[in-house]
């Protein structure tokens, strides 16, 4: 009975962090519901590390992809947290970075499956192919949607238009792309 009961009072806060995060995603709350902890901060990071590398691995392999989502991961952040210092606005660096960590480690867990079937349907050979598949073009809409939700959280965070925003993630997207192929000779998984 009690041991029961401990077990609740510890799943619910997982619980509640989960609703956040999946509401987020569906544009139903704000970065600023997301409780302002770095230890918050530091799990949603490490959730989004190994949920990329997950992604990376079948092109990259595991410590290749690990080590590139690592760099992602600090990249973004540091990226993110000078755009809200440079705003006026870094006390407001937590709450954004762990939203969007949040959100997107719960993005890269959906679209995980559609990656795995869109290899399951490749024609075998030594050659990689580029095949357009269904399950590709979902895990395509999976990755339009996560910029949708990065933009809308950065948006709140900088009180800006969305165009901005989304320029602005699109912005950093291309910069931690480019440093990930300058580091590793080809890009990420």
């Amino acid at each position: 009975m009690i041991s029961s009961r401990l077990r609740r009072q510890r799943l619910e806060p997982m619980v509640r962090y989960l609703q956040l995060f999946i509401n987020l995603c569906l544009f139903r709350h704000q970065a600023q519901d997301i409780p302002r902890s770095e230890t918050l901060l530091l799990a949603t990071a490490a959730l989004a590390v190994i949920t990329s590398a997950i992604n990376a691995v079948p092109n990259a392999g595991m410590i290749r992809g690990l080590f590139m989502s690592v760099g992602q991961v600090l990249l973004f952040a540091i990226l993110i947290s000078l755009l809200l210092r440079f705003r006026g606005l870094s006390e407001r660096s937590t709450q954004t970075l762990t939203a969007m960590f949040g959100a997107t480690t719960l993005l890269q867990l959906l679209a995980l499956p559609f990656f795995g079937w869109h290899e399951r349907l490749l024609p075998g050979g030594p050659e990689p192919v580029m095949v357009l598949t269904t399950p590709l073009l979902i895990a395509a809409g999976i990755a339009i949607w996560s910029l949708a939700v990065m933009a809308s959280i950065l948006r709140q965070a900088i009180e800006s238009r969305m165009g901005l925003a989304l320029l602005i993630i699109v912005a950093c997207q291309s910069v931690i792309m480019a440093a990930m192929l300058a580091f590793s000779g080809s890009p990420s998984g």
